[in-house]
């Protein structure tokens, strides 16, 4: 019964902290701009960051 109620928990915190990062990719348009260069990429996540900050307006 704990472990089904700990998941559930776990369920929801991904839930909000996606919906926490859509509010702030859509309130600050240079964390979107970095973040596309992030997100959904293969390769190295760290060197993806440095490039897409670099690369930010």
């Amino acid at each position: 019964m704990a472990r089904e109620i700990m998941l559930g928990s776990l369920g929801e915190e991904r839930k909000h902290f996606s919906m926490e990062l859509e509010f702030l990719l859509r309130a600050k348009p240079k964390w979107r701009e970095i973040a596309q260069g992030i997100l959904f990429t293969d390769g190295d996540i760290v060197s993806h960051g440095v490039e897409a900050e670099s690369a930010a307006g």
